[in-house]
């Protein structure tokens, strides 16, 4: 690939793997930081509104459901801390 000649061809291919480069890794891309617990609550407490966060397991399916999934779309806060903090179980974040 580097050359015909082995020892060449080592010596290329120990440059290349030893040379400097800025490309990202696409793990870089992916990255993402997990909000703390109480900013996370803040956050849910602000979607809800005027409904209190330990409610949400007392609606009616369908109103839950619509809840859970606006729930999971805020960055930063996983499907099992949402779980947590709002005292559901996760399958139910999940399923949502």
């Amino acid at each position: 690939m580097f050359s015909v000649d082995e020892a060449t061809a080592q010596g290329r291919f120990k440059a290349f793997n030893e040379e400097l480069n800025h490309e990202q890794c696409l793990e870089d891309r992916f990255y993402t930081i997990r909000k703390a617990d109480d900013e996370a609550r803040v956050e849910i407490k602000q979607l809800l509104g005027e409904l209190e966060i330990a409610h949400v397991k007392s609606l009616p399916r369908s109103q839950r459901n619509a809840i859970l999934r606006r729930v999971k779309h805020i960055k930063g806060l996983s499907q099992r801390q949402a779980a947590r903090i709002s005292g559901v179980s996760a399958n139910l974040i999940f399923k949502a």
